[in-house]
């Protein structure tokens, strides 16, 4: 293939259908330049430098060259002497360009800032011609992040993309995905808009710089950046869908799909309270909640919350939500169908004996130390259990998601399971931290669990927040941070994020591309309050107009960062809607 000489006219006329509504955009933005042309640049310098290490570039390569065949005709390989001469504007692929000689540094600068695009990979241009280290000035001022040095080399490592981003929207929030991470080879960055982080298992990376993927937007030129060698993850079905979400981000393709969280916030927090002994302490958290605003949800032990049945009642009526923490603080896994079914219904009982009619509003269980298994889901979900806050091993993701442990259950009727994300008070016991530690972690995973469009679930416990206890100051710090975030993130009770999390499974969002028409559709049986979906922008901090028909469909627009904004939808009914979108200049 050989790459063209001569720029075709950018198709800017598109029309959208939205969830089953025809969405008509006519773009006021233009490029000079298609920017749809896909360069693939394999260095012959760096194949010099890595064959004197014995290692072979075109294993490398090859993995690109694959992955490009769907792009048909508009993906190139381009030779040194093309690059050299000059390319027309499109974007340039450059797979772990270690080492790069003076004319390629200038080529690909003169590319950039001629309007060209710019994706890589691993340490680029960190070496000379002559293989010899020159450091990472190069890759840091073409890709605009700063560096911090290297990850340690271990197994442990997970790239952990951010849910709802420009690039990395395809994939849940906090996707737990495999790396491979040897000595120098995983380059610690941050950047103004980081896409991924580097964690363990865990996600305890604490207050260390753990960039791993960034992207930008200069002038008339955008860039993505991964920190890392494209031998370091496997190339699966999750890779490819964050390579084609970066693509279609570089390409300046506007893509739409449903946000994780309603009324345009990015993130969903839940603060919980495992309710045992020392239960009355419940009502400090409850307090400081209740001064930012806020409710949270409240596991109770029914045999201790049976002897302060006034506090239970007390919680509830002032709108916070009861939950249960099973009869007594013993697990449930591997026990029998019928042993676990007796303590499920002595719970109840037991609970029905504080709150009475309202027995039915608690609707969320939790199980003591985590202990619980397929058959534990099962019966909760027959006996009206609606959502079931489960330990961080249950999802590889950092977002709610309905039990496995039966199948052919539609949504609105599955148990959904809201899984910890975040290290409890146990944890920080285990780990012997001082207050300050604990302090500092919360910090770090609030701000983390925001930026990755993730969902927080804080466990705290009711013995550990009496005074002197090891929660009750920090989380009054804690508490006032969460309200910093303001509208960007939600903060709710259990069963508040269950009853979206089934509503959000009824709206279907699909998009394909044909003649530059991008088709979104939406099935929705009951009306839904709140529905987001996010647009990416063609150009930073592009403009967008909205006009609806029928009227009476409501859409807000809510601009998140430079490259997104959310149409957020008060009511969305059955039917069908039409909306036509406008993207404008900055």
């Amino acid at each position: 293939m050989q790459p063209p000489f001569k720029s075709t006219i950018f198709q800017c006329l598109r029309s959208i259908v939205l969830m089953g509504w025809v969405i008509s955009a006519s773009c006021a933005w233009a490029l000079a330049s298609p920017n749809q042309a896909l360069y693939l640049y394999a260095s012959p310098t760096t194949d010099q430098y890595l064959r004197s290490q014995n290692q072979y570039y075109e294993q490398t390569v090859k993995r690109w060259r694959i992955y490009l065949k769907k792009y048909g005709p508009s993906a190139f390989a381009v030779t040194r002497a093309q690059l050299l001469a000059g390319l027309q504007p499109g974007t340039l692929i450059l797979p772990t360009a270690i080492a790069l000689d003076p004319q390629e540094r200038q080529a690909i600068e003169r590319f950039s800032a001629q309007g060209g695009n710019l994706l890589a990979t691993g340490l680029v241009g960190s070496r000379d011609a002559q293989g010899q280290d020159v450091g990472l000035n190069f890759l840091q001022n073409t890709f605009h992040v700063r560096a911090h040095g290297f990850f340690p080399a271990t197994e442990d490592s997970f790239f952990m993309p951010f849910g709802d981003g420009p690039v990395t929207w395809p994939i849940p929030a906090g996707r737990r995905m495999s790396m491979v991470s040897t000595k120098e080879s995983v380059l610690r960055i941050e950047a103004d808009h980081v896409a991924s982080v580097v964690m363990d298992w865990s996600r305890s990376m604490e207050n260390e710089a753990n960039g791993i993927m960034a992207f930008d937007e200069t002038a008339n030129s955008r860039l993505v950046y991964f920190s890392f060698p494209d031998t370091a993850w496997p190339y699966n079905k999750d890779v490819q869908l964050v390579l084609d979400a970066s693509i279609a981000w570089l390409r300046r393709e506007p893509q739409a799909y449903k946000s994780a969280w309603p009324r345009g916030y990015v993130a969903s927090h839940l603060i919980e309270m495992d309710t045992e002994d020392k239960f009355p302490s419940a009502v400090s958290l409850a307090k400081q909640l209740e001064g930012e605003g806020f409710k949270g949800t409240f596991y109770s032990l029914t045999s201790e919350a049976a002897l302060v049945p006034d506090v239970v009642r007390d919680l509830m009526a002032r709108g916070h939500e009861i939950a249960y923490h099973a009869d007594v603080h013993f697990g449930f896994k591997g026990d029998s169908v019928g042993e676990q079914e007796l303590r499920i219904l002595f719970m109840k009982q037991q609970m029905q004996g504080i709150l009475g009619q309202r027995i039915a509003e608690a609707t969320g269980f939790r199980a003591p130390t985590e202990s619980y298994d397929n058959t534990t889901e099962t019966l909760l979900r027959k006996h009206g259990l609606m959502h079931h806050a489960a330990d961080e091993s249950a999802s590889e993701d950092r977002l709610p998601f309905f039990s496995e442990a039966e199948t052919g259950v539609p949504a609105d009727k599955a148990l959904v399971v809201l899984p910890r994300t975040q290290r409890d008070d146990i944890n920080f016991q285990h780990l012997k931290f001082t207050p300050e530690q604990v302090t500092a972690n919360l910090a770090y995973d609030l701000d983390l669990t925001v930026r990755s469009g993730a969902f927080g679930l804080l466990s705290v416990h009711s013995q550990n927040y009496i005074p002197g206890g090891l929660m009750l100051l920090a989380m009054k710090d804690y508490v006032h941070q969460v309200a910093t975030y303001k509208d960007r993130l939600w903060v709710a009770r259990g069963d508040e994020i269950t009853a979206w999390w089934r509503q959000r499974e009824a709206v279907q969002v699909q998009q394909d591309w044909h003649d530059s028409t991008l088709f979104v559709s939406l099935e929705s049986p009951i009306p839904v309050q709140g529905l987001t979906v996010f647009v990416t922008l063609p150009e930073k901090n592009a403009s967008v107009h909205v006009t609806a028909k029928p009227d009476s469909a409501k859409v807000h627009l809510k601009p998140i960062d430079p490259f997104r904004t959310a149409l957020v939808f008060d009511t969305l009914s059955p039917g069908s809607t039409q909306l036509a979108v406008t993207f404008g200049s900055k």
